[in-house]
């Protein structure tokens, strides 16, 4: 098997081991697990002394946490936002970090350790119901996101170099050096490309000489062709390593339906569920672990925590985002749409527990059908792109502007007798429709964002990918918790979500990919001596 194969299956495989933890746990049963948990020690509303009853009713029901009394559906919603808030600045600690081909390795594997580990504690819960509970399933939800958002960041910043790995990439790359006389494609099968550290200035130059250099007509040609081919390799990569998390988080949900079922969908039995997703994460992030590409070990720069705090702030710069405008016109769009797609799962979910009072087992039912139409789609997401000759951006457009009519529909509940997300057979049939539209929507937003990337600096860009992600991302949760704690309505929710998706869709308009393309391969010659901090010296390799 040729070296860069096994790069791809073994990213491919980490996928696999931690998307069941973010499609079972984080997305389906942890908000119910949290709202169950506070529900066991809650009271009716207003007069806060009848307890409430086990099964969702008409009856709002609040608890005591932390000497204030909070409506158990927002007190979900409030941890999902302390939980995001965290990864945003575990997030920005890592990035500068992880552009280390040998850290971004390492950092991938602890954040994975901890994450899978903490969420097994979940199986050691008592089954009776104690008033602190709820705080230690916050907490543990808390750990167990930021982990997996932190691992999510590092696995990200290895995918421009598997697609400059690929075969297809480097012939083409190669007929390109050779276009441009460079004579720099002898060295470079298949597999090779990846193995030097990304942050090299020799990797640098390689990727900005086609787009910083004017050649003939044949070099243009050449230039476009692996422009294409880079842009095409990178969204195939992304849509499988989505549809396969997607595949693993289906195959997940079907086997823990079991004892959900088993279990009467009791707290004890979600607590179960939570901490045997967090037992595949770990298991199968092992043999992940053993194919990554890696670096030589090296010991971290000095003063690497306050090094990565200053490249964030240095790189928000009125006059870097002037240097890199479309990447971060992206970003902007990135907010919204990230806060809007993230919140409407959770949302929904709490609104068909709380709200149409479906059972545990029916929302996995909802869980498999989102999970089973995102693999579908996923897999057939480049196909009808090709199909339709639509850009990687543009496709994703047109996802977004799918994506609105779950929260359209529900808001048409709010003014219509009949419709708008009142019974459980508009539940199943709004979240196939959403899972078709969220495989696309993970793997082309990740896809467009890796071209617009100065070449070289991957994980440090990815990390604030992910920051402006989380930094928002907190804002949707605690927006919709506040609106369920006020008005006892959850579905107002929807009007918020409405506004989020929206929002983005004149933003991405504006974003220029080829000229974005080619300001980051500028940006990156510029600041390839200047940016980063020297590493360490490499360590010897250990006997």
């Amino acid at each position: 098997m040729k070296l860069s194969d096994r790069h791809v299956l073994a990213w491919y495989g980490y996928a696999f081991a931690a998307e069941v933890y973010v499609a079972c746990a984080l997305a389906i049963f942890l908000p119910i697990t949290l709202e169950r948990m506070a529900r066991e020690i809650g009271f009716e509303a207003p007069e806060l002394t009848k307890p409430c009853a086990l099964e969702a009713t008409e009856a709002v029901c609040k608890a005591r946490i932390l000497g204030a009394w909070v409506d158990t559906t927002s007190f979900s919603m409030y941890v999902k936002s302390a939980a995001v808030l965290s990864q945003a600045l575990v997030i920005i600690s890592i990035g500068a970090l992880a552009d280390s081909a040998y850290w971004r390795k390492t950092l991938l594997v602890a954040f994975a350790a901890v994450g899978s580990s903490t969420a097994c504690v979940f199986l050691l819960l008592p089954s009776r119901p104690a008033h602190w509970l709820p705080l230690v399933a916050a907490a543990i939800t808390v750990v167990g996101n930021f982990t997996y958002g932190a691992s999510i960041v590092c696995a990200n910043a290895f995918l421009p170099g598997l697609a400059r790995e690929d075969a297809a990439v480097v012939a083409a790359k190669a007929v390109l050096d050779a276009s441009l006389g460079e004579g720099g494609g002898e060295g470079e099968a298949a597999g090779e490309v990846g193995d030097a550290p990304p942050e090299t200035p020799m990797s640098v130059r390689d990727e900005d000489a086609p787009l910083l250099e004017n050649g003939d007509e044949d070099s243009t040609a050449a230039a476009a062709s692996y422009a294409a081919l880079f842009s095409a390799t990178t969204a195939r990569l992304s849509s499988t390593g989505v549809a396969i998390g997607f595949f693993s988080g289906v195959a997940m949900l079907a086997l823990l339906a079991i004892p959900v079922a088993a279990g009467g969908g009791s707290t004890r039995s979600l607590s179960l569920a939570v901490g045997l997703s967090g037992l595949w994460w770990g298991v199968w992030t092992v043999p992940s672990a053993l194919g990554l590409p890696s670096g030589p070990k090296e010991r971290a720069p000095h003063h690497w925590l306050a090094a990565a705090w200053r490249h964030v702030g240095s790189m928000i710069r009125p006059s870097e985002m002037r240097t890199l405008p479309n990447l971060f016109t992206y970003l902007l769009a990135w907010v919204f749409l990230s806060d809007g797609f993230h919140t409407t799962t959770y949302t929904a979910i709490l609104y068909a527990s709380s709200t149409l009072h479906m059972s545990p087992a029916k929302i996995i039912v909802i869980g498999l059908l989102v999970q089973l139409f995102a693999v579908v789609s996923s897999f057939l997401a480049p196909r009808v792109q090709a199909r339709l000759g639509l850009s990687n951006l543009y496709f994703l457009l047109y996802v977004v502007l799918g994506a609105q009519v779950l929260p359209l529909y529900a808001c048409a509940g709010l003014v219509l007798p009949y419709g708008g997300l009142r019974t459980e057979a508009e539940m199943y049939v709004a979240a196939s429709w959403f899972g078709f539209l969220y495989g696309p929507f993970n793997s082309y937003a990740r896809a467009v964002y890796a071209e617009l990337i100065p070449p070289g600096h991957e994980s440090t860009f990815f990390s604030l990918f992910s920051l402006t992600d989380k930094s928002a991302s907190f804002i949707g949760p605690f927006i919709v918790g506040i609106i369920a704690d006020v008005s006892g309505n959850i579905r107002l929710g929807f009007l918020f979500l409405t506004l989020m998706l929206a929002l983005p869709v004149p933003v991405l308009l504006r974003v220029r990919m080829h000229d974005g393309v080619r300001q980051a391969a500028a940006w990156s010659v510029r600041k390839a001596e200047t940016w980063a901090e020297p590493a360490g010296p490499a360590m010897p390799p250990e006997v």
